[in-house]
């Protein structure tokens, strides 16, 4: 898949949990409740559910949310989607901080000059809460989260980073990076490419790997990303090494 690195680099594009913020200890407790909620069994029965550590092992595992749901919670379609109703109210009831993984608010304020937005498979509201609770609201011109896109087309389907692409409004020929710290974030700008492609639109994302979350598996991909960084400042070396290719 071609790149297109002759056109200039115009934005970037960021997965939210484990990328932007440090969201594990937050979540799991929210997981934890909705199963007891949606299944009337103890969350301690779930292997997943019992440590911070088994929830990050069992989300490296999968793809999306869904298939975390269903693969290591033990949680039908119906419950999936009950789940999905629940996850909303949850968190903004949970009073779990969620700080922004280390060097993340400087490395926004670095890339200030341009457009960014969130594409997570979390809620926009809790989102855009977060995101405000650090005071780091004002960088993000656009965020998508899973309501925004249907259960069918969650990442690595491109609708979501295709949606936040056309929300922010970027002229083409450009490209952007997506940064994310699982393999289905690669893999949505992959595919995210492959639709860009069959348009016919001069854009392209490129991909980077954040390695810089401890606790995380990052071996044995499938796909490649473009880039790799194993830490936030990376980022803005690497969005200003770009930009001054483009000049």
């Amino acid at each position: 898949m071609p790149v297109l690195t002759k056109h200039p680099l115009k934005a970037v594009f960021w997965d939210f949990d484990g990328t932007l913020a440090d969201t594990r200890r937050r979540n799991l407790s929210v997981n934890r409740r909705i199963v007891e909620d949606v299944t009337d069994r103890p969350w301690k029965e779930v292997a997943a559910l019992t440590s911070v550590e088994a929830y990050v092992a069992a989300w490296t595992r999968v793809s999306n949310w869904q298939e975390l749901y269903t693969s290591s919670f033990g949680l039908t379609e119906e419950q999936c989607a009950t789940a999905a109703q629940r996850w909303a109210v949850f968190q903004l009831d949970d009073p779990t901080p969620v700080p922004l993984l280390h060097g993340i608010a400087e490395t926004l304020e670095r890339l200030r000059p341009l457009p960014q937005a969130v594409v997570s498979q979390n809620e926009r509201a809790t989102i855009a809460q977060i995101l405000k609770d650090n005071q780091v609201d004002h960088y993000f011109t656009a965020i998508v989260g899973y309501a925004e896109v249907p259960l069918d087309r969650q990442k690595p389907a491109p609708d979501g980073l295709l949606s936040a692409l056309d929300i922010v409004g970027i002229e083409e020929p450009a490209t952007a990076l997506y940064i994310g710290d699982h393999e289905t974030d690669i893999l949505c700008a992959v595919n995210t490419n492959r639709d860009l492609v069959a348009m016919g639109r001069e854009f392209r994302f490129r991909s980077v790997a954040a390695l810089y979350l401890e606790g995380t598996n990052h071996v044995n991909w499938t796909v490649a990303p473009d880039y790799r960084v194993f830490h936030p400042s990376e980022i803005a070396q690497l969005v200003e090494a770009l930009c001054g290719e483009d000049t």
